[in-house]
């Protein structure tokens, strides 16, 4: 029987609807299939578990890879993950050991449109694999590699492209308090990018929130630090805000401030949402689908 995924709109949402694998170039441009990456770390090795593609896989026959897949109709992301990574290395994962590395929303890639949503899960083990547990034959074999190993068989052109992502993943979660101290602060600054204009350079690219920075608070790039306003649904020129979470580039030096507006005191006005998780990551992808990273706060 062939293989049916949820679709999903751009923040997640079930749409009802089910696409074959393999046609998820049918999909329209605001319908969504979801998969995973799951990376596996021995914490007494120190090192990463990669896996090698069989020779009749449909695309990068006998490649190194991570766990990867696609969620079937019915499943979470983590649901996902558990399941491939059994299915392929023979490995059995607890749910309440994962931690989300990243998650990346992307409308195209290598200059096609693909619409797909990926969580990226980072898991430590000292078990391993055992491809005669596995129940498919999707893997033929496996190492435990250090990230430097993994990456030099990347520029040797050894592994997928989806693999490129090393360069960003540091390959350990972000702490969950890393930005504590910027969480909850009122921040006031200017929108230099207000809703409906065009990047600077790229001018097909509109911006569809509100994009500016925090006066007088300097970002990783040594210019003024990065916002997103949420809140404000009109082109703004001045903002008051409160921050709420943090976008944490792996590939990149900058962080991006999650901010919704308020009142000097903090107060947001009463028709204002908050945004959930998965709100902020589609609000964002017109810009983050370019960079892999994950919010931290929210």
């Amino acid at each position: 029987m062939s293989e049916l995924w949820d679709v999903y709109t751009i923040d997640r949402k079930l749409t009802g609807k089910k696409c074959l694998r393999g046609k998820q170039g049918e999909l329209a441009e605001d319908e969504f299939h979801l998969w995973v990456m799951v990376w596996i770390k021995n914490p007494k090795t120190g090192k990463y578990l990669i896996s090698r593609r069989s020779a009749d896989k449909d695309t990068d026959p006998l490649k190194w890879e991570t766990v990867a897949g696609h969620t079937i109709a019915g499943d979470t992301s983590l649901d996902a993950a558990l399941r491939e990574v059994y299915e392929e290395v023979g490995i059995r994962l607890k749910a309440e050991d994962a931690k989300l590395l990243a998650t990346k929303v992307t409308t195209s890639y290598d200059g096609q449109r693909y619409n797909w949503i990926r969580d990226s899960f980072y898991f430590e083990t000292t078990g391993d694999a055992d491809l005669n547990k596995a129940t498919t034959r999707e893997v033929i074999e496996t190492k435990w590699l250090s990230f430097d190993e993994i990456r030099e068989m990347y520029e040797r052109g050894e592994c997928c492209l989806n693999m490129g992502d090393l360069y960003g993943f540091e390959l350990n979660p972000v702490p969950s308090d890393r930005y504590r101290g910027i969480i909850g602060q009122i921040v006031k600054g200017k929108i230099d990018r207000p809703k409906g204009s065009p990047h600077p350079r790229h001018k097909e690219m509109i911006y569809p929130i509100n994009y500016g920075y925090v006066s007088g608070v300097t970002g990783g790039d040594g210019a003024e630090q990065d916002v997103y306003l949420f809140g404000e649904e009109k082109a703004v020129e001045d903002y008051c805000g409160k921050v709420i979470a943090v976008y944490h580039r792996y590939d990149d030096n900058e962080t991006k401030w999650i901010v919704v507006a308020c009142d000097e005191n903090g107060n947001v006005r009463s028709n204002i949402e908050i945004p959930d998780r998965n709100t902020i990551y589609a609000r964002i992808a017109f810009q983050e689908q370019f960079f892999s990273g994950v919010l931290v706060g929210i």
